[in-house]
């Protein structure tokens, strides 16, 4: 919980007027690259400089305007503060994908988002990584999470290798999201019976055959990328030796 050390902080300030909600909110939009996180603490920010205005404005005085000022930096103390604890789960999600892949602005991370992430079909490296992930939190099953982990592994070492060959990938692999995604629709459905554990003993068989097959893929690649250094070492060598430069 070390990531969500400036929220607990920030809910420990509640003493009127000296918040840093917003700063907070700006700092963890920042980090997981999210434009409403970003806009909202803005415009928290421009709301505690108004009350710190009116705290100035009203000072000394035990006036309406006063009274009004406090309660509305004790309100954006409750505001802020509650965002910040509902946008700290995906904040830490946002967190962890980037520890595997460079993140990418979204506009937001709410249900549109969810439902990108559920669908069937493929765009991105990012969004394949976003939606394997996804499932894997979602699915309650060890042997799934290590082929997933592998997979995720595999295909970064793919994408480094040859963008190319990455993107066709996405297209021959496409059928491994929609594997998981049947997997946790039983695995929610809670019935315990022969043709449900058969089916998702099959789907787990798929994305093991899945996992090999794609381990072998990557591994076929950079065994031809090393048979062309091989070949062009050997052409290397051998004009060094027409030139008298390296000797048998």
């Amino acid at each position: 919980m070390r990531q969500l050390t400036l929220t607990f902080l920030s809910i420990l300030m509640f003493i009127p007027f000296v918040h840093i909600h917003p700063f907070v909110m700006m700092s963890q939009a920042s980090k997981s690259k999210v434009r409403v996180w970003y806009a909202t603490a803005l415009v928290l920010l421009a709301v505690e400089i108004a009350l710190f205005g009116s705290l100035i404005y009203f000072f000394g005085s035990f006036s309406r305007g006063m009274l009004l000022t406090i309660a509305g930096s004790s309100l954006s103390y409750i505001v802020g503060n509650g965002l910040l604890l509902n946008q700290a789960k995906h904040y830490l999600q946002r967190l962890e994908l980037g520890e595997v892949r460079e993140l990418k602005w979204i506009s937001t991370v709410g249900s549109q988002r969810k439902l990108e992430l559920a669908a069937p079909t493929l765009d991105t490296p990012q969004l394949f990584i976003e939606r394997l992930m996804y499932w894997r939190k979602q699915i309650d099953n060890r042997i799934l999470h290590q082929e997933i982990d592998k997979i995720i592994r595999l295909f970064h070492l793919l994408e480094k290798k040859d963008i190319r060959e990455a993107e066709k990938f996405l297209v021959r692999h496409s059928t491994v999201v929609n594997v998981l995604m049947q997997y946790d629709e039983l695995e929610n459905a809670n019935l315990q019976n022969a043709v449900t554990r058969e089916s998702k003993d099959k789907m787990v068989h798929i994305i093991r055959q899945a996992s090999q097959a794609i381990e072998q893929e990557v591994t076929d690649l950079f065994r031809v990328g090393m048979l062309d250094i091989s070949a062009e070492t050997d052409v290397y060598l051998q004009s060094l030796k027409s030139r008298n430069l390296l000797k048998d």
